[in-house]
């Protein structure tokens, strides 16, 4: 059976509530679904990825590059995480990526001591917080695109 948005957001969902409190879930998946909008109205330039091997995340692409822009990932024990650029780091120049790690830094309490472009939802419940997070992720999308506009100039 193929994987779509609305099957991968229910396995989602499954998995993040069998390790978070009945409390925080309502939040969770607020956040859950904002990560959703985000993706959805951007469909001229983000698409799902269905992926049947991802034990529940969910991944959006570039339609530019076909490079994953973005993993949600729910997680045993702690609260589910949104992962940017999780394999297509080569877009960035390592200063740029320093600087987008030391912004995703900013909102959360969480430790990232690999540098990673990561950043948990328990931080994104804020919504000031995740409206600062969704400015960052229009700046790599952008970052994105006009490196697939050159290299289809060139060819």
């Amino acid at each position: 059976m193929s994987q779509t948005l609305a099957s991968a957001r229910e396995e989602f969902i499954k998995l993040m509530y069998r390790d978070n409190a009945g409390v925080e879930r309502p939040r969770l998946v607020a956040v859950l679904d904002a990560l959703i909008a985000w993706s959805t109205t951007r469909a001229s330039q983000v698409r799902f990825r269905p992926d049947e091997k991802t034990n529940g995340a969910i991944c959006f692409e570039s339609i530019a590059t076909n490079s994953v822009l973005l993993t949600l990932t729910p997680r045993r024990e702690n609260v589910p995480l949104l992962h940017l650029l999780p394999g297509a780091s080569r877009v960035l120049t390592d200063e740029e990526r320093s600087v987008f790690v030391e912004r995703l830094n900013t909102y959360t309490r969480e430790p990232n001591p690999l540098g990673r472009m990561h950043i948990g939802f328990g931080a994104l419940k804020n919504p000031a917080g995740r409206e600062a997070v969704f400015a960052l992720m229009d700046e790599v999308l952008q970052k994105m695109q006009p490196a697939h506009a050159t290299a289809a100039k060139a060819s």
